[in-house]
């Protein structure tokens, strides 16, 4: 885990959040270790440790735990997360601007900004629920670029979990496929962190996560469902470097009942938190 650094608070919003988490919980004592405030709010330490850098702030939900275990007044770090999000929305929607990123690609995440609700399968860990060195690891292998491309388009899709830091986020159902969280992407450190990563947004109210089990049958590639203000409805599919975005209404039943099917084989919530409680401690051991 990255040692401390001297942060400067006035040199962002990051860094001045990460600044007041990290001055909160040195004052509550010795004991109160990045490993032991993490284990108060369900997360791990490093993900403390990437918070108090001002690498990567908390979403909302996490935010206020902290806010609550630190002893800082309601709202504190709220606030700034929320003021995060809506700088990152206009940083977002300047990406999609941008040339690098994949034309196939640019209306599905222009979409997904607005979705009221969102169903999704994959075989891996989709980009809305990952961390940043899962998703760094998948791009290693996936693009094969230069570290500065990689960086880059890390840094896109870590724009993209704006979506799940809005004030009424979407409705979310994710299938995932229990291979995809045993194969280690990126190693087993960022494999333990992922799936504690999973775990952690798992008790949010508005996201359902299931796993299906390795032992089932599944289907090849991953694919998302959208639900759009005034119930008009998408569908994306994605391979390894193509992508199809559709709102063709027979196109995007078909992959509803496919997404239903899965589901139906899938764990229920519960025993699929259980399954990857396991799964992270054997990431750990």
């Amino acid at each position: 885990m990255p040692g401390a650094k001297e942060l400067d608070p006035g040199d962002s919003v990051e860094q001045y959040l990460g600044n007041m988490v990290r001055e909160a919980r040195l004052a509550l004592g010795r004991d109160w270790t990045q490993a032991h405030l993490a284990a108060k709010v369900f997360s791990s330490g490093s993900r403390i440790s990437e918070i108090e850098r001002g690498e990567d702030p908390p979403d909302r939900d996490l935010a206020k735990k902290l806010e609550i275990v630190l002893r800082l007044p309601p709202g504190a770090l709220v606030h700034l997360v929320k003021i995060l999000g809506q700088q990152s929305v206009r940083n977002y929607a300047r990406v999609l601007s941008r040339q690098d990123v994949r034309s196939y690609a640019k209306t599905y995440m222009r979409r997904q900004l607005e979705a009221t609700a969102i169903h999704e399968f994959s075989m891996g860990v989709p980009g809305l629920l990952q961390t940043r060195g899962y998703a760094r690891g998948s791009m290693e292998r996936g693009i094969a670029g230069s570290p500065d491309q990689i960086d880059g388009f890390v840094q896109t899709r870590m724009g993209r979990q704006v979506v799940l830091g809005r004030t009424e986020p979407p409705w979310m159902v994710v299938v995932l496929d229990e291979a995809g969280l045993c194969r280690e992407m990126g190693g087993r450190e960022v494999m333990r962190e992922q799936v504690e990563h999973l775990l952690s947004l798992a008790q949010r109210p508005h996201l359902n996560i299931q796993v299906l089990p390795a032992k089932t049958a599944s289907v090849v590639g991953s694919f998302a469902l959208l639900t759009l203000p005034g119930e008009k409805r998408g569908a994306y599919t994605e391979g390894f470097s193509t992508g199809n975005y559709t709102e063709d209404p027979d196109v995007v039943m078909r992959f509803q009942q496919v997404h239903d099917l899965l589901r139906q084989d899938a764990l229920d919530p519960r025993a699929s938190y259980e399954l990857m409680h396991a799964i992270a401690k054997r990431h750990g051991a």
